[in-house]
């Protein structure tokens, strides 16, 4: 974006910039910009609460024309007007349903394709990468004598009744641009897919080249804990002062597991509850229950917004990838992926662990001996390592607690790790 305002600076001076996004967050930055231009750059406005607040106000949509992208199951929100302005990009004829998830082959954003263009085995591309010569073409096309794109050493691969034009040997500069490692990140016990975003901030950062990290919740939401302080004792008052309330639960961002407690109680609500004693540094051996739902959510994650390359699990959420790692071969179509990731791991006692050494490739990143992980063990995350095949397995021990560390050498040790994936 300040690229774009940069090299148009001249046309924008002195006129009147109406900024809007989705939900009014986004153009923040950019109308920042653009005032810091200084003179005749200061007529900038911002549409208070994005698109998503002014077709709440005009329902037919006002001066809006078209539908708002959303990030959720809804994914399109339109008004009331029955226009679409949307375009197939195949046919180009009148589309904007974005259920079927097509993607473009190359930087994988959604694209429109109507049903009756749509086929499984094709392979598309969007406008953005067809601008910068990465083509898919039809074999009609190459049939009827349409000149080649002009790449060296250009092989031809069939997929039913498409045709994908490549180089042959693609250079090393263009995989490291063009291709991205996607992978699905599991939070740990009593986290949420925004706060394990927040955590691993950082190694998002150093690993933007190569790899593009998707957060979700888990799909067991769990009840606030009020850890109850020991009442003091008022020498003005008859009676100890009482503690105080906890704060309410809208106020608070909602937690989750992937696994839980044998008599978790689904239908009791979440609210505020008051915590049966102290932190017991081993409560995660007893949850074990609610696999199946874990398993059935991320079948369907992996349906709506996959693939993905592999999968990076936290505490929890390690012993989850952990499970799903182990009968990699028995979701194969439903759950693809090439590896997993596992932080501050451990395995669960299930039947599924126990069929042989997983193949998976695997790196497993925990706290050492002196490494001061006071959540889980360094012989417990030693355990799950040692189910894992010798030949595909990867061991970086650290000093940096129950975190994922970014500092060399061990960031190191991960990108050699993903590399071998690109």
């Amino acid at each position: 974006m300040s690229s774009w305002i940069d090299a148009n600076g001249e046309q924008l001076k002195g006129k009147n910039i109406l900024m809007y996004c989705t939900g009014g967050i986004r153009c923040e930055m950019a109308s920042a910009y653009i005032k810091s231009k200084g003179a005749g750059f200061e007529n900038v406005f911002q549409l208070f609460g994005g698109i998503q607040r002014y077709m709440e106000q005009f329902p037919d949509g006002g001066f809006f024309k078209g539908k708002n992208f959303v990030f959720d199951h809804r994914i399109p929100v339109g008004s009331s007007d029955a226009n679409i302005i949307g375009t197939c990009l195949i046919c180009h004829c009148s589309f904007d349903d974005y259920s079927s998830r097509c993607r473009c082959t190359h930087c994988r954003m959604l694209v429109l394709v109507c049903h009756g263009c749509q086929n499984e085995s094709a392979l598309y591309v969007c406008e953005l990468c067809q601008r910068q010569g990465k083509t898919v073409r039809s074999k009609q096309l190459i049939e009827n004598g349409e000149p080649e794109p002009s790449l060296p050493d250009l092989e031809i691969h069939n997929f039913s009744s498409d045709t994908i034009v490549l180089p042959q040997v693609p250079r090393e500069d263009d995989v490291r641009t063009s291709r991205k490692l996607r992978i699905l990140c599991l939070h740990g016990f009593r986290q949420n897919a925004s706060s394990f975003k927040g955590r691993t901030a950082s190694l998002a950062k150093k690993l933007k080249k190569m790899s593009e990290f998707i957060f979700i919740d888990a799909p067991h939401e769990l009840s606030f804990i009020y850890q109850t302080p020991t009442p003091v004792p008022d020498m003005n008052c008859a009676s100890p002062s009482l503690p105080p309330s906890p704060p309410p639960s809208q106020s608070c961002n909602k937690k989750f597991a992937w696994f839980v407690a044998q008599n978790f109680d689904r239908s009791s609500g979440v609210d505020w509850k008051v915590a049966d004693g102290p932190f017991d540094p081993l409560q995660y051996q007893q949850r074990t229950a609610g696999y199946d739902i874990s398993l059935s959510h991320l079948k369907k994650v992996f349906s709506q917004e996959g693939p993905f390359d592999g999968i990076l699990g936290f505490s929890q959420g390690a012993a989850m990838a952990a499970l799903v790692s182990a009968q990699q071969e028995k979701l194969r179509g439903e759950m693809d992926f090439k590896f997993v990731v596992l932080c501050s791991g451990f395995a669960l006692q299930v039947k599924e662990m126990e069929f042989g050494p997983i193949k998976c490739p695997c790196l497993h990143i925990f706290g050492n001996e002196q490494g001061k992980d006071r959540q889980i063990a360094n012989q417990a995350s030693k355990e799950l390592a040692s189910l894992y095949d010798d030949s595909c397995s990867v061991i970086v021990e650290h000093d940096c607690g129950h975190i994922i560390p970014t500092r060399s050498p061990y960031i190191d040790e991960i990108k050699d790790f993903l590399g071998r994936f690109l």
